[in-house]
C-alpha cells in the first residue's frame, strides 16, 4: 500500500514543504502551484510503482499531511520576523474601551438624541456626540435622554422628561 517508490516519497515530501513555503513566503500562488505540481507527481509514482491500492494509500497521506501542514505553517507565521510585520497587532477590547476618555463621567447626565435611537445611535451630552444605546425602547431625534448606565465604552440612555 505504501510503496511509492523513492521519487513518490520525495515528491510528497517536498510538495508537503513547499506548501508551508507558500504560507511563510508570499509567492502570489507560484510556491501553491509547485507544491501542487510536486503531489501530483507524487501520486503519478505511486500509481505507476504500486497501483491502486499505493495511489490510494498516497491520496490518504496527502489528505492527512497537507492540512497539518498548513495548520503548522499558520501556528509558525506569528513568530517569524515577517509574519510579525505582516500581522497586526491591535488593541483589545479591554484596551479600548479603556482608553475611551469620560464616559463613566456621563453616568446621570442628560442630553439630547442627535439621530433617532432605534435603540442605538447618537446623542448629544454635555455638548459631547456619543454613541449610545436604549434599553429596547425608540426614540425620535431630539429627544431628551439621560444616561443611566456605562459598560466599558457602551453607553445606555433612556427618555428623560423635558
Amino acid at each position: 500500500m505504501f510503496e511509492f517508490g523513492i521519487e513518490g516519497w520525495g515528491l510528497l515530501f517536498g510538495g508537503v514543504v513547499v506548501v508551508v513555503f507558500e504560507i511563510l513566503f508570499p509567492s502570489a500562488g507560484l510556491l501553491g502551484l509547485l507544491a501542487g505540481s510536486l503531489l501530483v507527481g507524487g501520486g503519478f509514482c505511486a500509481a505507476r510503482n504500486g497501483g491502486s491500492g499505493a495511489l490510494l494509500g498516497y491520496s490518504l497521506l496527502v489528505v492527512l499531511l497537507v492540512p497539518s501542514a498548513v495548520v503548522f505553517a499558520f501556528k509558525v507565521l506569528p513568530r517569524t520576523p515577517m509574519g510579525r510585520r505582516m500581522i497586526l497587532k491591535g488593541p483589545s477590547f479591554v484596551q479600548r474601551a479603556a482608553t475611551e476618555e469620560g464616559l463613566d463621567a456621563l453616568l446621570g447626565k442628560g442630553g439630547v438624541a442627535a439621530t433617532a435611537l432605534r435603540p442605538a445611535g447618537i446623542a448629544s451630552i454635555e455638548g459631547r456626540r456619543v454613541d449610545v444605546v436604549t434599553r429596547g425602547s425608540h426614540l425620535a431625534a431630539g429627544a431628551p435622554v439621560r444616561v443611566i448606565k456605562v459598560e466599558g465604552n457602551r453607553v445606555i440612555v433612556e427618555a428623560a422628561s423635558a
